[in-house]
């Protein structure tokens, strides 16, 4: 086994986690990576590489107008994920639709030239796509830490990770292809092709490895949803009845949810052919309660539903009170076999502000950290020099592959720094706003020094960033799957509300150099 990894199917998820981060950024790192494509879209449109846009002021700011139109649809879908009503489906229900919306979106961009659309109908179809695309990645990405935030750290950060590697790839691709390809209007729609293409692909094969899931060991460990011995079509919608909301809600106080991991969850084969402890985590990784706490409260749990819960026909475990029965499963209405509860209803049994109040030091950090980024990302970044093209090229290459860096750099345990530092990491990063604006009025000339604010500014959001998203499941407090997804859910918002207010702000301050 790869070093780290005890078993294949563990190795199957991390690499999911991964293809799932690069899937939920392709489609618009795809589009900014094919700019002369998409500003140059209605030569396309008309098949004339000489055409005159009728609308050339939408079209000079198209790749602003469609982050805008992007973010602001992030921004208002992502929350209502929390909802009740959303919580009722099954996370690989939201994933898998989420994954044939972006992928529609990407296939309406390529295909509309060659569709004889005119350029009204091609400039309502990328505002439409835009906001659906951005609808879908909000509800994939936001359940994705839903998916992930149970599971020991490393899978949470191996989303992060990808999500990095997929803006480093497409940084590669571009330095080669502006390297070896003349910027012409035949080559820029192969360019255009070869994005589009990557795109595609990644973000069916994130589909395919998710549905995946259902067979991996490692995963019906410790996501609630793959445990389920109903169909998959089945659990796409559960509204919770008020015995199992009873026992979600138990659950959550009394950390009944750890028990049933411990009857319900399937032991992971090792190499050897051993099974694993069903309580063993990943402790290299993991900073909840010690196994060996956990696993004897379990115990206990188990044996005083064992002594008190015995009916007079037969001793088996009967209804309590609160709705819940042994190992945190219900008596199913059409069977007499007990049906553990599923993702979506250990989510629909749990508070939000309970959760807050545990977590909001890493939501702060969050919300500062990707708010200060976006800050200056790009704009500030380019405005040092915005008509050098190797310029703009390079340094955000330098930003992708920094991210990167410091994402990895999370997956070290020994370099896990303590919270109250992540905290204070991530007000101190507000130095690189003025920095960089100097650099960008020409009070420091040199592009050396912006590459070098760009690395350190790069590394930093992605070290203090992805410890933020991976500390919020792991609080110690949260005891249940229930929460940790929920926590998991919770700090992707305000990830997503750093990156949408920092953007809008950006705007005022690279206006004066633009």
């Amino acid at each position: 086994m790869v070093k780290g990894f005890r078993s294949a199917s563990e190795v199957g998820m991390f690499l999911t986690s991964l293809v799932v981060g690069l899937t939920m950024v392709m489609g618009p790192n795809a589009i900014n990576s094919a700019p002369s494509f998409m500003l140059d879209y209605y030569k396309y449109i008309d098949k004339d590489q000489n055409a005159t846009p009728v609308f050339s002021s939408f079209w000079v700011n198209v790749l602003t107008y469609y982050t805008v139109v992007t973010l602001v649809s992030q921004a208002l879908h992502e929350p209502t994920n929390l909802t009740t009503f959303m919580c009722r489906f099954s996370l690989l229900s939201r994933m898998q639709v989420s994954v044939l919306v972006m992928l529609v979106e990407l296939i309406v961009i390529v295909v509309l030239p060659h569709s004889g659309a005119s350029e009204a109908s091609a400039i309502a179809g990328i505002v439409i796509v835009a906001y659906l695309g951005g609808a879908a990645r909000a509800y994939f990405e936001n359940t994705g830490y839903a998916l992930f935030g149970p599971c020991p750290p490393k899978m949470l950060t191996g989303m992060l990770v990808g999500s990095a590697a997929s803006s480093a790839l497409v940084s590669v691709i571009q330095i080669v292809l502006k390297g070896v390809m003349p910027d012409t209007y035949a080559s820029v729609l192969t360019q255009s092709i070869i994005y589009f293409s990557l795109a595609l692909g990644i973000i069916f094969l994130g589909g395919v490895l998710l549905l995946s899931l259902l067979c991996n060991p490692f995963a019906r460990h410790y996501v609630a949803e793959f445990r389920s011995h109903r169909s998959i079509w089945h659990n796409v919608y559960r509204k919770t009845s008020a015995a199992r909301a009873a026992q979600a809600a138990t659950a959550a106080v009394a950390g009944d949810g750890e028990l049933a991991a411990v009857a319900a969850a399937e032991p992971i084969a090792t190499a050897d052919g051993h099974h694993l402890p069903v309580l063993d985590d990943d402790m290299l990784f993991d900073d909840r309660a010690p196994r060996e706490d956990r696993a004897d409260a379990a115990a206990l749990k188990q044996r005083q539903l064992d002594d008190g819960n015995d009916d007079e026909s037969g001793g088996r475990p009967s209804l309590a009170k609160d709705g819940a029965v042994a190992a945190g499963t219900v008596a199913s209405s059409d069977a007499d076999e007990q049906e553990p509860l599923t993702t979506a209803e250990l989510l629909q049994g749990v508070r939000l502000w309970p959760v807050v109040r545990e977590i909001y030091p890493m939501m702060i950090s969050c919300v500062l950290t990707f708010g200060i980024t976006y800050l200056v990302y790009p704009g500030m970044l380019t405005a040092v020099d915005p008509e050098d093209g190797w310029y703009t090229t390079i340094v955000m290459a330098i930003y992708n592959f920094g991210d990167l860096v410091g994402r990895c750099l999370t997956l070290i345990k020994v370099l896990w720094v303590p919270r109250k530092v992540v905290v204070i990491g991530s007000i101190v990063r507000i130095i690189f706003i003025p920095l960089l604006i100097l650099c960008a009025a020409k009070q420091i000339p040199s592009h050396a020094a912006a590459y070098v604010f760009t690395a350190v500014l790069a590394v930093s959001n992605g070290f203090f960033g992805t410890l933020s998203m991976v500390y919020a499941p792991e609080t110690p407090a949260l005891r249940t799957e229930g929460e940790r997804a929920l926590a998991g859910q919770t700090n992707g918002v305000m990830l997503l509300a750093g990156c949408a207010i920092g953007s809008l702000v950006q705007i005022g301050l690279v206006m004066p150099f633009s």
